[in-house]
This record gives C-alpha cells, structure tokens and sequence, in this order.
C-alpha cells in the first residue's frame, strides 16, 4: 500500500509538523525523561550496548530491563523489540538495532512505527539517529559513566590480556634473546576524545581508500613521565620523535616490540620498569621519510590539492618504522609496563 500525506508546519514554530494524521515534533533533552508511550533506543544485535545513548537508556531503566534484553537474546541486523521500561517514566523500550546508511535508517523507523500502530502505542520518541557513526567506542571497552579517560588494567586471566600476552611472546621481546620481559602489566587506555578524533580520521581515510588496510597496530616505547601525557592526550609531536628523527620529525611507530622493548625508546624508571604503547596507527599510503621531514610529500607533486601521504616509512618495499605527522593519525590502544631480565 502506498500512502500520501501532505505536510505543514505549525506557524511561528518550525520545530513541529503535521504528516497526515501524524504530529511530528523535534525535542531537545533527555531522552530517558520522556513520557510519551514508548521510546526508541537505537542498539546493537545483542541489546547490550553501553555506549552513547543506549548506554544512558540502559542505566536509566535498571537491571530489570538489562536482564530482559539479556532473554530475547541475539538480534537480526535489523531487528526491532520491545521491553518494559523499568525504572523509566515511559510505559515501553522498544529496541531498534541501529543502521549507518539512510535507506536502512528509514526502513528501521518504519518498523518501529508498525510496531507502535499494531500495539496502539499513540506516541513515541526517537533519538537523533545516524549522528554517531563515527563515535562508537570499542565494543571491549568498560562503561565509563561520566569520565573522559579511564585507565583499566586487564586481569591476567582475561581473554583480552591473554591474547595480547601470546602476541608479546611470540612477535615481541621473547624472538630476541637480549629482552626476557617480566612482571608484565596492560592498562586498556579508554579515552572518549582521543578515540573520537582518531574514528573521524580512521573514517575519512577508509573512505579515501576503501581496498587499502588503512590501520595496523604498531609499538612505540617511551618513559614514565611522557605516558601521563600520551594517556591524556595522545601521541604529540612535541614531546614523542626524541629519540629517532632520522625518517621525519614526527612520531614513530615499530612493527614489532622487540625494537621498542629498547632502552634507547624505552628507558627504565627508577624501579626499573619500562614503558611500550601498543597503538592503533592510521598508515594508508605512506611516503619515504627522510631527515627534517615535516609532513609527508604530496600525492602528486605538481597538483598540491591533491592531498599529502599519510605518513613517513624507512623502506617502501618492506615498512618496519612509521612515522606519524598528525597527532590524531595514532591512537594509543594498550599501555604495557614490564622490566626486562
């Protein structure tokens, strides 16, 4: 069937319209504070994400709803559900999983609107959906509540930690005989305006090159007193590059931990621990860097608007050292303390 409304706005009050039989008006505040009958909570496929708005949703309504997402178990890519609304002053959750593209968008709506008709549900809220694409935080990340940065060291029994362990083992110190690292400690670095920096920038290079492998994760040693600024504010130029100019003058990045395992970069503390990043690196498609480098050479030489290369390398054929010029171009994944034996 195919409907046809026409459409008018309330004079002097451009947040309203009428579609039809349809009131349709544009809110500013809290979602979780709305009474109407139901509310919209854009999600993943398990109903649990902890992020952004279905975050708030979530630690609004309580364990109770928590629990009954948890029940109704795994979702279709575009699935739509309902719960009760737990602590909230709604009388309905109805859980739509969320969609990038607008066609998808579209299509999710008018579920959750057939949804509401077949239920006599007479009024709903929608977030702003399609505004946070390029600011979903890693799904492995611990709720945060309010904070901006958050420091959460691993359990050594965890998967995460064990996976990161059996890759320190194999491709890391372990391979070179000088390095045996011990007492070893990974902090996750949880940083919501690095992170979302980083993904703007992540985002626009995919799209640049869609069939390039735009990211690697990379190593870069350091020393204590630098790590508190790198956990707040990233890798900087200004105070990163101190130890290795020969390819730029901007931050660098190994291939493998056993380079950045040495003093040179990674100098010990007074207790003799030693500092090593493991960084998530924006690479697309680099240039050679030499000395005094400031940014990467342009794409093409004779036409600038083209746009530069993303980053400085020591061999083309076969990269080990990347050099970083922009500071939102590298983002700093895991924090690993060890000494070295």
């Amino acid at each position: 069937a195919a409907y046809l409304f026409s459409v008018s706005l309330y004079p002097g009050n451009p947040t309203e319209a009428v579609i039809g039989p349809v009131k349709v008006k544009v809110v500013c505040g809290d979602i979780t504070q709305e009474t109407t009958d139901a509310i919209v909570s854009s999600t993943n496929t398990t109903l649990n994400l902890n992020t952004g708005v279905s975050g708030a949703i979530l630690k609004a309504a309580g364990q109770t709803v928590v629990d009954e997402c948890n029940a109704l178990g795994m979702q279709p890519s575009d699935g739509v559900v309902m719960t009760a609304p737990g602590n909230l002053p709604t009388k309905n959750i109805i859980h739509m999983v969320g969609q990038t593209k607008e066609k998808d968008i579209t299509s999710s709506m008018l579920k959750v609107l057939k949804m509401c008709e077949d239920k006599k549900i007479q009024s709903v809220s929608f977030p702003a959906l399609g505004t946070g694409t390029v600011i979903q935080f890693p799904p492995n990340w611990s709720p945060m509540d309010n904070k901006d940065l958050d420091m959460v060291t691993l359990d050594p029994t965890s998967a995460e930690y064990q996976n990161l362990y059996t890759t320190t083992s194999k491709m890391g110190c372990f391979s070179h005989s000088v390095f045996l690292m011990v007492d070893l400690q990974i902090q996750r670095i949880q940083s919501k305006d690095q992170w979302q920096r980083y993904a703007v920038k992540k985002q626009a290079l995919d799209k640049k090159y869609p069939k390039n492998k735009n990211e690697l994760n990379l190593y870069h040693g350091t020393t204590k007193e630098i790590c508190q600024k790198i956990n707040t504010c990233g890798f900087n130029r200004s105070f990163c590059g101190r130890n290795a100019t020969v390819y730029g003058d901007g931050t660098y990045f190994a291939k493998e931990m056993w380079y950045s395992c040495h003093d040179t970069y990674s100098s010990q503390d007074a207790s003799g621990q030693k500092y090593m990043y493991r960084a998530r690196v924006l690479v697309g498609k680099p240039c050679l860097g030499v000395k005094g480098m400031k940014e990467p050479n342009p794409l093409n030489p004779t036409d600038i608007s083209q746009g530069l290369f993303d980053c400085a390398v020591d061999n083309l054929q076969n990269p080990f050292i990347y050099v970083v010029f922009c500071d939102a171009g590298a983002y700093p994944d895991y924090l690993i303390i060890f000494k070295t034996a």
